[in-house]
């Protein structure tokens, strides 16, 4: 059987088009679009363009879904690399392998982008001599699910279309129906409020200070979110909101925080992690004033 990760589905399909806004960048499109301002680079390559110069009203053309399959297969790639052990045989090989990939990728490459990610993956991946384990039940509509458990990706064919299945996913294929095409990775939830490295000034609420309010910009596909709050001094805690914000109240001092955006058998990077700290603020001042009185 052979491995390869995706690249049977690496088929060009129709690109659409965006209009660039008033006073917006081609990092500021990338991130409304694609949801990362890194992608600047391959709009870039995409529609030809010699700078990072845009007139609004510019009409620039997006990638179709092979990028959201390349970005799945380099994913797999980087995970395999950070992963592997320093001393492990070819890694520096995989390492060169996958710098090759990002490089295809950042200029819009997709499908060589998917092939040297795969190549590099396959330098590292232990389970490539290994035989795959998985399992297949089928309900009483002739829903046919599909979990892969270890080993080489399955490959799960209907209505003449390919879905390879990794280790720890699992594909649900409907009756007389092609199987689901990939899911795209979830893009990284960008924290809004508050302000990195704000000094917040708050009231005293039963359990500490607050309110206080963590927010981030919603990620599409995404059933959840997970925030990983650090106080300088206390333990870690890990807390899970269904919406793009936590209300919490907080004891004062010092935080570190950062999210990540949560689905079924998948999850985001973690965010870019900001500081805040809180305080009490200052009680407010009464100032009362005593009318002389009329009556002698």
């Amino acid at each position: 059987m052979k491995s390869s990760l995706l690249l049977a589905l690496l088929m060009m399909t129709p690109t659409t088009e965006v209009v660039v806004r008033e006073g917006e960048s081609l990092a500021q499109v990338a991130q409304r679009t694609l949801g990362d301002k890194g992608g600047a680079s391959e709009l870039k390559a995409l529609n030809g363009l010699k700078d990072d110069a845009v007139a609004p009203g510019t009409k620039l053309k997006l990638p179709g879904a092979d990028r959201a399959r390349a970005q799945s297969v380099l994913e797999t790639a980087r995970n395999a690399v950070k992963q592997a052990d320093a001393k492990a045989a070819r890694r520096e090989e995989a390492v060169a392998k996958l710098k090759e990939a990002e490089a295809h990728f950042q200029s819009a490459r997709y499908e060589d982008a998917a092939q040297a990610a795969d190549g590099a993956w396959k330098l590292l991946s232990a389970s490539a001599s290994q035989p795959t384990a998985f399992t297949v039940a089928v309900d009483d509509k002739g829903t046919t699910t599909v979990k892969a458990l270890s080993g080489q990706p399955v490959r799960v064919e209907a209505e003449g279309t390919t879905r390879p299945v990794y280790a720890g996913e699992s594909v649900r294929v409907e009756k007389g129906q092609p199987p689901p095409p990939p899911r795209s990775p979830l893009a990284v939830p960008q924290p809004t409020q508050p302000a990195d490295k704000l000094r917040l000034s708050v009231q005293f609420a039963k359990g500490g200070l607050g309110p206080v309010t963590l927010a981030w910009q919603a990620v599409e596909g995404a059933e959840g979110y997970e925030v990983e709050l650090v106080p300088a001094r206390g333990e870690k805690r890990v807390l899970t909101a269904t919406a793009a914000q936590l209300r919490l109240t907080l004891p004062a001092g010092a935080y570190r925080w950062s999210v990540r955006a949560l689905a079924r058998d998948q999850h985001s990077e973690s965010s870019a992690a900001h500081v805040f700290e809180v305080a009490e603020a200052e009680p407010k001042s009464i100032n009362l004033q005593v009318q002389p009185s009329k009556w002698k």
